[in-house]
């Protein structure tokens, strides 16, 4: 098994790996966003991610690292900190590949969502995590954790409330929920983007922090 950082050729797996994650039945966050179908929500995600003045953010490639066993494509995971410049250039990159219609729909949609963006910023986020199908019950997400866990004394993530699954696994890898922010509405019932209204903020220390 190898761990590695992501490059231009593993665009595709990224992009079916958002996508699996962001699907809910028939739906998807994504197409529920920008008001589009799945093939051209893939085609703006790949935009996303082949951007190369695009850093720092979930649709950026410079912030995935992939996991190869035996010379195939495994997991996939995105660690990015949610500072001034992570907002700007997320804030960037719509209006820059999304069709005028598309970005009409998005900036209506996004204006209906809750602002989490207090409770948010100044973090280290581990999202989109990913192991394919025919690799899952491997072990093959632990070390992938791990190695993204090391690089700050603090790691957060958001899983949706009702996820137990997800949220039993990280517990059991040392994710504690947050004492502040317990949970956060993500939508609104009126606009149901998301496959559930909450998620839950859990983080991690390193090992470092946790012993000093």
């Amino acid at each position: 098994m190898t761990i590695r950082k992501a490059n231009i050729g593993d665009i595709p797996f990224i992009v079916n790996a958002i996508m699996e994650i962001e699907n809910f039945g028939d739906k998807n966050t994504f197409n529920n966003l920008f008001g589009t179908d799945t093939q051209t929500t893939k085609k703006y995600l790949t935009a996303f991610l082949q951007d190369e003045e695009n850093f720092g953010t979930e649709f950026s490639l410079n912030t995935y690292t992939i996991v190869e066993y035996d010379g195939d494509l495994a997991a996939c995971c995105s660690i990015f900190f949610t500072n001034a410049e992570y907002y700007q250039n997320k804030s960037e990159l719509f209006p820059i590949h999304l069709g005028k219609e598309h970005l009409q729909n998005f900036i209506k949609n996004a204006k209906d969502l809750p602002d989490t963006k207090k409770i948010s910023s100044n973090k280290y986020f581990l999202e989109y995590l990913f192991v394919a199908p025919s690799f899952r019950s491997m072990g093959i997400s632990k070390p992938l954790i791990e190695n993204l866990c090391s690089q700050t004394d603090r790691m957060y993530l958001i899983p949706l409330e009702n996820n137990r699954f997800a949220i039993e696994y990280y517990r059991r890898l040392g994710f504690t929920q947050d004492e502040v922010v317990k949970k956060f509405r993500i939508h609104t019932d009126e606009n149901p983007i998301y496959p559930h209204s909450y998620k839950i903020m859990l983080y991690r220390d390193s090992k470092e922090k946790r012993s000093s």
